[in-house]
C-alpha cells in the first residue's frame, strides 16, 4: 500500500516536473512595421505655430488654474 502510494507520487511529480519542459515558443512570427502617424512636437500645434514660449507659457496658466491652493481664496473662508 505504501509502495504504491509512493510510486503515484512520484509519477505525479515526475509528470508535473516535465510539464515545464514543453515550453512553446512565444514570439511572433511575422515581423511588421511600425505604420502610425509621424509624432509632432506640442509646440508645433496649429494653436501654437511653433512658438514654443507661446506653449510654455498656456501651459503654464493651464497648471495654475488646476492648483487648488490658487483657486481658493482663504479670505473668503466661514467662520
Amino acid at each position: 500500500m505504501i509502495r504504491r502510494k509512493l510510486a503515484v507520487t512520484l509519477i505525479g511529480c515526475a509528470v508535473f516536473a516535465l510539464a515545464g519542459c514543453g515550453e512553446i515558443d512565444q514570439k511572433a512570427k511575422v515581423e511588421k512595421v511600425y505604420a502610425g502617424k509621424k509624432d509632432t512636437r506640442a509646440a508645433e500645434d496649429a494653436r501654437f505655430g511653433g512658438d514654443r514660449k507661446k506653449w510654455e507659457t498656456t501651459l503654464a496658466e493651464r497648471s495654475k488654474a488646476q492648483n487648488e491652493y490658487l483657486r481658493t481664496d482663504p479670505r473668503t473662508e466661514t467662520k
